[in-house]
């Protein structure tokens, strides 16, 4: 989970709140620890769940983060979220 700080009311006190995870993050984890524990080894168990999240298979297997990273930008990119100054900026490191 990722904590944000805001300056919710008044003072100079901040509150914290959690974002909880991305409801893809949470459906991957749970799909490759349910194949985990049917006995699938773990590059087969990501690859069947990136497979079952729409992401195509090739001949280098996947890891859950990887997975859980490309499902990330693709609901930015679905959002409108990227934008001429992003793709600048990641071009020029």
């Amino acid at each position: 989970m990722l904590a944000v700080a805001s300056g919710v009311g008044s003072g100079s006190s901040t509150a914290r709140s959690f974002i909880a995870p991305q409801p893809s993050a949470v459906q991957t984890r749970a799909t490759y620890r349910g194949l985990l524990l049917r006995g699938f080894a773990p590059d087969e168990a990501a690859n069947l769940t990136a497979f079952l999240s729409g992401i195509h298979v090739g001949e280098q297997p996947w890891r859950l983060s990887e997975v859980n990273q490309l499902l990330f930008l693709r609901e930015l990119s679905r959002a409108g979220r990227f934008s001429e100054t992003t793709s600048t900026l990641a071009s020029n490191r």
